[in-house]
């Protein structure tokens, strides 16, 4: 048996499947099993894990038809045998080191659920940045009920699928929400995880690459709102009780940082719905203040977003 299955939920990545096989293959730890779970795709995609399997005994293809990453991720969970499991979607990859780091951090310390740094690709922007600006520091953690909101929802924001390692059971306990859901399974997944376990941080450098640039979801406020967000017992019903109040204000945090961002490009109505559903984020006064300004603008602040979008690569290539 593997000392751990990597799960790649895999969906018209014809493209870019091959690389992240790729990348696996080049762990300094070689002793793991790769499930590829192919989600209905349409595309060559099959063909490419078939080819690299026939080269590679330690790959394994399951198939299914389309029913989203959520879905995909808890068909490999569920086809797991090893003690951890991994995640690695089909348009990112990992640096050679990922799997022993991560290995010795969750084995080392026994937490439920470990994750490291990633390099956001293509503007090479390390996630260690991102988190020390939120105060985090690398360590492990258990939440009492007592914390800061604002700090838990950093946890669930800023965890990666493709960087995190979990033990088998706790991935199988509360599993990738489905329910038709293309957008925010993981947000679930986390959130479930870090009001339930113990979790742990890696500092040090990336030890994976998430290119945004090939992401189906880089427009994601086009989507349907969370579903956690809208129904918040799809996560309170797991909290224990002690932590049912921070529970409501992180969820309260996260719909006010979607509110903002649907308002600001333009989906208004997905912001008031929000607004409606939590009355807590008005405990957050300064980013309550500016989601208030962004609905009140929101007629003419998605031209506003269209031309930063159009205007910041060319002033990177000047600087440049």
């Amino acid at each position: 048996m593997a000392s751990v299955d990597i799960i790649i939920p895999l969906y018209n990545k014809q493209a870019t499947i091959e690389q992240a096989v790729r990348s696996v293959q080049s762990q300094t730890v070689t002793d793991w099993r790769l499930i590829v779970v192919d989600d209905g795709s349409t595309d060559g995609s099959t063909d490419i894990v078939r080819r690299l399997q026939g080269q590679d005994p330690r790959i394994e293809l399951i198939q299914q038809p389309n029913a989203g990453p959520g879905a995909a991720r808890n068909a490999g969970i569920r086809a797991a045998l090893a003690e951890y499991v991994a995640f690695l979607d089909a348009d990112d990859l990992w640096y050679p080191e990922h799997l022993k780091t991560a290995l010795q951090a969750i084995t080392q310390y026994d937490a439920a659920v470990v994750g490291t740094m990633y390099c956001q690709w293509p503007r090479q922007i390390s996630s260690q940045t991102q988190w020390l600006e939120r105060g985090i520091q690398p360590g492990i953690y258990t939440l009492h009920g007592n914390e800061n909101p604002e700090w838990v929802e950093a946890f669930i924001v800023l965890f990666h699928v493709n960087t995190t390692m979990i033990k088998t059971g706790i991935a199988r306990r509360y599993g990738f929400y489905e329910a038709g859901c293309k957008y925010g399974e993981d947000l679930i997944f986390f959130a479930r995880v870090i009001f339930n376990t113990t979790f742990m941080l890696v500092g040090g450098q990336p030890t994976a690459q998430y290119n945004r640039q090939h992401s189906e979801l880089t427009g994601h406020y086009a989507f349907a709102l969370p579903p956690m967000l809208v129904d918040p017992e799809i996560l309170l019903a797991d909290c224990p009780p002690e932590k049912n109040n921070l529970a409501r204000r992180v969820l309260a945090r996260l719909a006010l940082r979607t509110a903002y961002h649907k308002a600001r490009n333009g989906y208004k109505e997905d912001a008031l719905k929000l607004i409606q559903l939590h009355p807590l984020m008005r405990d957050f006064a300064p980013a309550w203040r500016q989601c208030q300004w962004a609905v009140r603008l929101s007629g003419i602040l998605p031209y506003w977003v269209r031309f930063k979008c159009w205007l910041e690569p060319k002033v990177r290539s000047i600087i440049r």
